[in-house]
């Protein structure tokens, strides 16, 4: 009967350990030293501390994963598939992170070699249509792979513009957006309707789009080298940028010590709420960072894991300069 009950018990796991379930496991990701990874022309690596790059990893939940998940305080949930508008893929949305990770990286090198006093030659082209929403006000309008570059007489450069400009109308107005389609301008009046989701007890006003920035198109003065294969995302943007500075600046802006961040980086040097913040801490501590950069949106979630690391809300990339050069 022993027997018996031990085979009953192995079977489960086995079972439990080959049936997948909807969602993935988000857990503490690498925490890279990024003078590793990041070379930039006639800059030198002589910091005595470092610029740490926290990430967060995800993982397939079978159920076995699943289960153990509820036992690990650092591992959260999440249902890609349930979380993404109108049912973009895995894949799809895995191929987005991928380039938004790209885009952060050439975001980071136009910030930072400004700030050294360098001028990259940038042309931005809006933001690009990815998926539109079955409810969408822009759908038989607009379609994936037009590229927004106006909104009534604003231009559009990036997603933050397009946030900001958005966020200024209410549900019901009338919209004009002007926008590009293989290589020919057009625009088309689209009017702002509610697109939060069912049940939700806010009301959130948009036209229903996924988005991400238009290809960004620039020649620069030095060659940066970035290798940072596996990572994906935007929110690198503040630690690469941070990075590269170190290495044109003749003073170690690390101040020998172990610095952590996270932060989506725009083309003006301000710094976004990223996602994965519990696990980015933990990353953090892991690595024994003396402090944390993180975009102030962040704070109040990231002081609940702030136990042996120092907090930093910055909201912009010259903040961060400024407090560490005070360290």
């Amino acid at each position: 009967m022993k027997k018996y009950s031990i085979l009953i018990m192995i079977l489960i796991i086995i079972i439990f350990s080959i049936i997948n379930t909807p969602y993935y496991l988000v857990i503490p990701g690498q925490g890279l030293e990024l003078a590793k990874y990041v070379s930039t022309e006639n800059g030198e690596k002589d910091a005595k501390g470092c610029f740490l790059l926290t990430s967060t990893s995800l993982a397939k939940a079978n159920i076995l994963l699943y289960l153990y998940s509820f036992l690990d305080n650092h591992i959260e949930l999440m249902e890609i598939d349930g979380n993404l508008d109108e049912h973009i893929s895995t894949e799809e949305y895995l191929a987005i992170m991928d380039k938004m990770m790209k885009e952060s990286q050439m975001i980071a090198k136009i910030v930072a070699l400004e700030k050294a006093g360098y001028f990259p030659k940038i042309v931005e082209r809006g933001v690009k249509v990815n998926n539109i929403l079955d409810k969408s006000s822009a759908k038989g309008r607009l379609i994936p792979g037009d590229i927004i570059t106006k909104i009534n007489k604003t231009p559009v450069r990036n997603i933050s513009d397009f946030s900001t400009c958005i966020e200024q109308f209410h549900i019901g107005e009338i919209i004009k957006i002007y926008f590009q389609r293989n290589e020919s301008l057009y625009s088309t009046k689209i009017p702002i309707i509610d697109i939060s989701r069912e049940n939700s007890k806010e009301k959130i006003s948009g036209i229903g789009l996924f988005l991400t920035e238009g290809e960004i198109q620039c020649q620069f003065p030095l060659e940066i080298i970035i290798d940072l294969e596996g990572i994906k995302g935007s929110s690198a943007g503040l630690m690469i940028a941070l990075e590269i500075l170190n290495q044109l600046t003749e003073n170690d802006l690390s101040n020998g010590l172990i610095i952590a961040g996270t932060g989506i980086l725009d083309i003006d040097g301000n710094i976004k709420p990223v996602d994965g913040i519990r696990q980015k801490v933990i990353s953090a501590k892991k690595n024994k960072a003396d402090l944390f950069f993180i975009p102030k949106q962040n704070y109040q979630e990231a002081v609940r894991y702030t136990k042996n690391i120092k907090i930093i809300p910055v909201e912009n990339f010259d903040e961060v300069i400024m407090k560490l050069i005070k360290l």
